[in-house]
């Protein structure tokens, strides 16, 4: 009986010591490679423990990757020659084909300083409301501020800072004359370098509009004038079909 039991035992150890599976970069389990921007990384995929040819596809993302079939069966190689800021958080995944559940993936982390960007000259009326928008990637995370003329500044409560995942925006309500200015957006990584991007908001005066009672009397004359238009057309019709009825009689 225990004869049985240790044979048991050691026929299922070897059937898991056997059992397939795949080895990316030498490691069953998931990766992730810090790189720098402009570094290259190689992704190797091997197949362990098969008995028979096995076939491997790769996925970018969500996107699957077009690969020579003699880079496919038992092993499979992605080059990555320059890796670039879009590259940061990217996944590229390898699977056995005849069942994708079988799969190790290796996440990106791209490491690159600051970018910047937006439309650095704006024109805008008075009393209009105006957003400064500054757009910006890095990697790792950066503080964000704002400065007017190149000088740190406590903003009046009309001006607005707001921040999503990649951009840096300034809102001002009701923007005045005196609001014409330099704005600098300002990112700061870890390493203390100053990254800036500057825009130039340029405030004009308030462009004169018809007055509300000025453009009604308009609207009114104008009605006035069609109808008469018409009345005195029709009356002309009237008079011609008349003379035309006594004609016909006579």
């Amino acid at each position: 009986m225990r004869y049985l039991l240790a044979l048991t035992v050691f026929s299922l150890v070897i059937c898991h010591v056997a059992a397939l599976e795949l080895l990316l970069n030498g490691y069953a389990s998931h990766n992730r490679f810090d790189l720098k921007v402009n570094q290259s990384k190689t992704i190797i995929c091997n197949v362990v423990n098969n008995s028979n040819a096995e076939s491997l596809i790769w996925y970018r993302g969500t996107q699957q990757v077009n690969i020579k079939p003699e880079n496919s069966v038992n092993s499979s190689t992605i080059c990555l020659p320059e890796v670039a800021p879009e590259d940061d958080g990217v996944s590229f995944t390898c699977l056995l084909k005849r069942n994708t559940t079988i799969k190790w993936s290796a996440l990106l982390n791209v490491t690159f300083e600051p970018i910047l960007s937006g439309d650095t000259q704006i024109v805008a009326e008075e009393g209009k409301n105006v957003q400064i928008t500054c757009g910006f990637k890095a990697n790792p995370a950066v503080t964000m501020s704002w400065r007017q003329n190149g000088s740190v500044v406590t903003f009046p409560s009309r001006f607005d800072q707001h921040m999503t995942r990649n951009t840096w925006t300034l809102t001002i309500t009701k923007v005045q004359m005196e609001d014409t200015a330099n704005y600098t957006c300002v990112a700061v990584p870890p390493s203390g370098k100053e990254y800036t991007l500057t825009f130039e908001v340029i405030v004009g005066e308030r462009k004169p509009g018809l007055p509300v009672e000025a453009i009604g009397a308009a609207v009114v004359v104008g009605a006035l004038i069609i109808a008469f238009g018409l009345f005195a057309r029709r009356q002309r019709i009237f008079k011609k079909c008349m003379k035309s009825r006594d004609t016909t009689a006579m």
